[in-house]
């Protein structure tokens, strides 16, 4: 799975042969510790691997994902394929639905459930958490072609919930944070509250943008690099309608540029070209 990058805002693709490949495989305060109870996974992704610490084989529940590299930045992200839609099928449909093909658009949309993840870089892990029930999952890298089948056994127990400090919804063609300004190192809780699926960027940005700015900048005719991009930034995994996941954030204080860059399927455009952004405070 390689990642295609937009002024510094990302748009996951997949390639048909990593997911292939994966026939050979078996099976309180929000910057608080993690409630006890709660299991955390280190995942450790590379160019040429993703590999579990115990095996590809996790009791299903709420769990906590620790997500490291050693080189590079790489996206961990966790989806499950529907019945009689074959690696294969997905891997050839994703790679046509980042070129604006709607049909493929709509099939990866509507057969794979896509459950979140998060960015890693070398000495700066990621980490989020979704509650995984039973069955057969992909954790694939966005930015290259490593992937793992991993199958969640187990029937889902009673674990504590995890405090945030702010929450941001995904709307159709839009986002809501709260409270107005979420904090720029702890946890925060991200939710697909719309009929598509959404991942949700975070690009630091400097304190005199504009909207007006943003939405030249992100039209599909503009052509140079916005002037307004500071360093920071940081991104969830995909999540399907109707599920969500909470995203550690450690990022520098400011104002930031949330966006989702997944396309459209009525029109092949990534949402954030259709107005699918907002401004928002991080401190």
């Amino acid at each position: 799975m390689k990642g295609k990058r937009t002024f510094a805002l990302g748009a996951a693709a997949v390639t048909a042969a990593a997911l292939s490949a994966t026939a050979v495989v078996g099976a309180g305060s929000a910057s608080a510790a993690p409630p006890a109870g709660i299991p955390v996974v280190t995942v450790h992704v590379s160019g040429s691997g993703i590999t579990l610490p115990n095996g590809n084989t996790l009791h299903a529940g709420r769990i906590i994902f620790r997500v490291t590299t050693g080189k590079g930045t790489h996206t961990l992200q966790i989806v499950r394929l529907h019945r009689g839609y074959s690696p294969q099928q997905f891997g050839s449909d994703i790679g046509k639905a980042f070129g604006g093909d709607t049909a493929a658009i709509g099939r990866v949309d509507d057969r794979a459930t896509w459950r979140g993840g998060a960015e890693t870089h070398p000495n700066k892990p990621g980490r989020f958490a979704v509650t995984l029930s039973a069955g057969h999952f992909f954790f694939v890298d966005q930015n290259s072609n490593s992937v793992a089948q991993v199958n969640v056994v187990g029937t889902v127990p009673d674990r504590p919930t995890i405090p945030v400090g702010g929450k941001i919804t995904a709307f159709t063609y839009g986002f809501e944070s709260m409270p107005s300004t979420i904090p720029a190192d702890g946890r925060i809780y991200f939710f697909n509250h719309s009929d598509q699926p959404h991942f949700l960027e975070m690009q630091h940005v400097k304190q005199s943008t504009t909207a007006a700015m943003v939405k030249r900048a992100l039209s599909p005719t503009s052509q140079s690099q916005p002037t307004f991009i500071l360093r920071g930034s940081t991104s969830s995994g995909v999540n399907s309608p109707g599920f969500g996941q909470m995203l550690k954030v450690d990022v520098p204080p400011g104002k930031y540029l949330i966006a989702c860059f997944w396309p459209d399927r009525f029109t092949g455009m990534p949402h954030a070209f259709m107005g699918m952004w907002k401004l928002i405070q991080v401190g």
